[in-house]
């Protein structure tokens, strides 16, 4: 299915649009697009009547308004769980995007637009805006303090929704003392800009550190690449998404007496809170810390310096898999899905996994997939037994209690974790490169 999106560059209305197609591997071509010339000509009328962006062309006509494009976008895909696990959350989703059109949109816009230069700036009306975002921002911090997510337990198109927003302000006029009277809000919020499909829209966000000035014409661009040295971008996918509803049909109701249900059999503890509770079994090594370590380090010579000063191999593991089908790669898109769902599908293990799938080689000749996992405890089959994916490699454990990480082994770990596209591992260009944390 062809699908374009006019848009001009830096729309924050098109994240949504453009983030939840990420999370459904839906392609979107984006023509050049200029504002006040694009959106009068005829043609363009013809996709949006009102002249506005973003707008959707599609084989079966336009689709305006960025809300109605991010929830046709998302139910192009139902296994994604992006509009919510049952009806009810579907529901819960309508409720967000509706909350953030009335509630944060306007406001954000009213004390972000000036600096850009979109509007004059006009002192009671900013006063009046950040008050407003205050109290959008508190009701968000509330919902969001026993929850990791805005619906259900997984990213859906709510979130989505808020989150590129709240990009801008976060970016341009809400200051550090402005943003800490909201941790949960900030929590979630950065939880989900480092994710892969957030990143490849909106690239790194930078919180403000103070609020910028009117008209200081900030830059609305994808970061520039930086240097060996420096610390580089990763990617990662989200938490695998809720599977579909079942829907339950109402029994009839029973003339005779109903015999008394069984005692539901609870659910067996995993392996590894088995292991984290089990003091014979504690690690000192944390695997949040390490994560932590990992995404903000300033350079990935001293975070990896930091993991082996503190990785515990009687606790922990390291094991390289390599793709046993490497034959079948032909096409870059299609084996970056292949690491991209393996990755999603490993959501059950995620508080004892870390590690980068990489693809290296040359399209539609030689490639290969490689991974390197870091994993509680000392086999690789508690990630194979919740991601059948995980039996199309051949594993090869590298670090634990009874295996010395060679120099070789911890010289190429280093390469694997810290690579970007392009560089060179194994003799091949690395073509795509994810990171799981």
């Amino acid at each position: 299915m062809s699908l374009t999106l006019f848009v001009e560059p830096g729309n924050f209305r098109a994240f949504k649009v453009l983030i939840a197609a990420e999370y459904n591997n839906i392609t979107i071509n984006i023509p050049d697009f200029k504002r006040n010339e694009s959106n009068k000509t005829a043609d363009f009328l013809k996709v949006s009547p009102a002249g506005k962006v973003p707008a959707l062309q599609t084989p079966q006509g336009s689709v305006f308004e960025s809300n109605a494009i991010a929830r046709y976008i998302a139910r192009m895909r139902q296994d994604t769980g992006l509009m919510g696990a049952t009806f009810f959350e579907s529901a819960e989703v309508d409720q967000w995007i509706d909350f953030c059109s009335n509630n944060i949109e306007l406001p954000a816009s009213i004390w972000f637009y000036p600096i850009l230069g979109y509007m004059a700036e006009n002192a009671a009306a900013t006063a009046r805006a950040k008050t407003d975002l205050a109290s959008a921002l508190a009701i968000l911090n509330n919902h969001l303090s026993s929850r990791t997510y805005l619906v259900g337990e997984a990213i859906t198109l709510a979130d989505i929704t808020v989150a590129s927003t709240l990009v801008y302000p976060f970016k341009f006029v809400c200051d550090a003392k402005y943003r800490a009277a909201f941790p949960n809000v900030m929590r979630w919020f950065e939880t989900l800009v480092h994710q892969p499909q957030f990143e490849a829209v909106v690239g790194k966000v930078v919180l403000a550190s103070s609020e910028a000035g009117a008209n200081t014409g900030a830059a609305i661009a994808a970061p520039a690449k930086k240097g060996k040295a420096d610390k580089k971008e990763k990617k990662e996918k989200a938490p695998k998404p809720p599977k579909a509803p079942v829907e339950k049909k109402e029994k009839a109701p029973k003339v005779e007496e109903e015999e008394p249900e069984a005692p539901k059999e609870k659910k067996e503890e995993h392996l590894f809170k088995i292991m984290d509770a089990d003091p014979a079994q504690k690690s000192p090594f944390v695997m949040d810390a390490w994560k932590r370590c990992y995404s903000n380090c300033e350079t990935y010579e001293a975070g990896m310096a930091e993991f082996w000063s503190t990785f515990d191999s009687k606790g922990w593991s390291i094991h390289r898999g390599d793709y046993k089908f490497n034959d079948e790669l032909k096409v870059l898109f299609m084996t970056s899905n292949l690491i991209g769902g393996f990755i999603q599908r490993t959501d059950e293990i995620r508080k004892w996994l870390f590690g980068t799938m990489n693809i290296r080689g040359e399209e539609g000749k030689d490639m290969k997939i490689s991974a390197f996992y870091l994993i509680r405890g000392q086999s690789i089959q508690p990630l194979i037994d919740c991601n059948d994916d995980a039996q199309c490699y051949e594993w090869t454990k590298i670090a634990g209690d009874d295996v010395q990480i060679s120099d070789e082994n911890k010289a190429l770990l280093f390469k694997y974790w810290t690579m970007d596209a392009d560089e060179e591992v194994e003799g091949q260009k690395c073509l795509d490169s994810r990171c799981y944390k």
